[in-house]
């Protein structure tokens, strides 16, 4: 017997010319709120099982800060949780804010950590976790799927010219090389919903100085006038966007229509439809058993061979490296000129900034570890014009010999996480998995999962904490925008794989977990919002 309790909280937090999320751009800020933001939890129990929870936040990805501190408090009024039963994901819109990451690259643009951002949205989860737990109630579980049909605008291969140097890239065409599938479970008696599609959540673009849930919020909204609780979540968007069109006079890609909140608009809608649609499906119905499985893995140093590097031979990862393409952003938007990313590349080449096989042919632009930026840790030095404020703030940081920044640039220890309830698999990753990723990472999980009793498995990118990318190792050779943000190198979806597949099997030894910073720790050490405001 399925045991579910759901409910939803609100997490918007606001104040004039916040920092926003996602664009990488310092200018994007928000000066009115076009639509909330929520924390929607699925509390899931299953027989004996320990209370599960499932969290889907409105917000560009989840931090490990944000999951650390959120199983902290969660934890306190659940003493037996553990960090297996604990999934927390992203809807990856663009338009919410950020400063809730440790991690310096992640806040330098918003500016700086932002206490307020964080609590909010970590009071949020908990709450809506809280809730969902006390409203545990005999339930049955569907699961469905279903395809757009390929006229649907609604999802594009950003990145074709990357997709089709792998193997098996069956097609040249954007809006086939994607995963148009929609996974579904419903929760009966209510209805309420979890729908999974991989879709970059981009409609509202960084000229939109507004927050906003953007089309995946767009979507929940609909749903919800109905009384549930219905989620729209991620799977595999890496190389995903539902900006393909061109229009007179606008730089970047859009939707279908030049309109950003039109798209929203339309986006969400062909989202909400389509769930419910499946809602009204008899569907698969998903017998109750619950298992999780939970490890910490330093990708940073990740031994990989065969089959796990396809052809490969031996090989391994390495500290997180971010190359010139990450900074040219993609077409619908951020990042600097493309003759500028070439100008870069050949400088970093001509300054011996290129990576050891470990990284392939990424240029190191940006080193995480050791800290250097274009090849040192003097940023102050930097030939770079400060027509970005994030620009300032790592000359001022740099200036201040050493403060704000114990971290890593980017995280390296970071969580991987398998669900299983009954036929179905959820496969959570702290990166943003291409379709072609996702594709390998199924293949290789399937007869390792068939042997539990699984049938379907929904690969699910933006979980539990954030590392950029992942691509696969012909994708990256490409080095574009996706693969010049792949952070461990050219072998790290094999890591990925070698580790899922440990996991499952009981061999894989876990790294210690990165460390934790209480809030006000992290007032004291980290480059903060309060801080940004003084360097200006």
């Amino acid at each position: 017997m399925w045991k579910v309790g759901v409910a939803r909280a609100n997490i918007t937090y606001f104040e004039p010319g916040i920092g926003l999320m996602g664009w990488g751009n310092s200018r994007h800020v928000a000066h009115t709120v076009e639509s909330q933001l929520y924390a929607r939890a699925f509390c899931l129990q299953a027989a004996q099982s320990p209370p599960h929870f499932w969290v889907e936040i409105d917000t560009c990805f989840v931090s490990v800060a944000l999951w650390q501190e959120s199983f902290r408090r969660l934890s306190a009024h659940i003493p037996t949780l553990e960090p297996a039963h604990l999934m927390i994901t992203a809807n990856h819109t663009h338009a919410a804010p950020g400063g809730y990451s440790h991690h310096l690259l992640y806040h330098i643009n918003t500016p700086g950590f932002h206490a307020g951002v964080f609590t909010r949205i970590v009071e949020g989860i908990v709450q809506a976790a809280l809730e969902a737990y006390a409203s545990l109630a005999e339930t049955k579980i569907r699961y469905a799927t279903g395809e757009f049909p390929v006229e649907v605008p609604i999802a594009f291969n950003r990145a074709i010219e990357a997709y089709k140097k792998n193997p098996m890239a069956a097609t040249d065409k954007p809006e086939l090389a994607v995963d148009r599938t929609a996974y579904q479970l419903t929760f009966l008696p209510k209805g309420h919903l979890i729908n999974w599609f991989g879709t970059h959540t981009t409609t509202i673009q960084e000229e939109n100085l507004c927050i906003s849930s953007d089309h995946k919020g767009y979507a929940a909204e609909v749903c919800e006038e109905s009384g549930i609780v219905a989620a729209f979540a991620q799977t595999t968007a890496g190389d995903v966007t539902p900006n393909h069109f061109a229009f007179p006079g606008i730089k970047v890609r859009r939707g279908p229509t030049p309109n950003p909140f039109e798209n929203r608009r339309l986006v969400g809608k062909y989202q909400a439809e389509m769930a419910q649609s499946l809602a009204n499906q008899a569907g698969e119905g998903l017998q109750p058993v619950l298992r999780s499985w939970w490890a910490w893995v330093n990708f940073s140093a990740a031994e990989v061979e065969e089959p796990f590097t396809r052809g490969m031979g031996r090989g391994r990862t390495g500290p997180g490296a971010i190359g010139p393409a990450f900074i040219g952003g993609t077409a619908e938007g951020g990042g600097i000129p493309p003759e500028w990313v070439r100008l870069i590349a050949l400088l970093c080449r001509l300054r011996g900034l290129m990576a050891p096989p470990i990284h392939g042919n990424k240029p190191l632009l940006i080193e995480s570890v050791s800290k250097r930026i274009f090849g040192t840790r003097r940023w102050e030095t930097l030939p770079l014009p400060p027509m970005d404020p994030a620009i300032r703030y790592l000359q001022w940081i740099a200036r201040q010999k050493g403060k704000y920044v114990p971290l890593p640039l980017t995280p390296q220890v970071l969580p991987i996480q398998v669900w299983q309830l009954g036929s179905v698999a959820i496969v959570a990753l702290p990166m943003e998995p291409t379709t072609m990723a996702g594709i390998l990472i199924r293949e290789r999980l399937r007869p390792l999962l068939a042997r539990e009793g699984v049938q379907h498995i929904i690969v699910q990118g933006y979980s539990n904490g954030y590392a950029g990318y992942l691509t696969t190792y012909w994708e990256y050779q490409y080095q574009r925008y996706e693969g010049g943000h792949t952070h461990f190198g050219k072998y790290t979806l094999a890591a990925v794989e070698k580790v899922l597949v440990q996991l499952l099997s009981g061999t894989l030894v876990p790294a210690e977990a990165p460390p934790y910073l209480s809030i006000e720790q992290a007032r004291k050490v980290l480059f903060t919002h309060e801080v940004a405001r003084s360097v200006r």
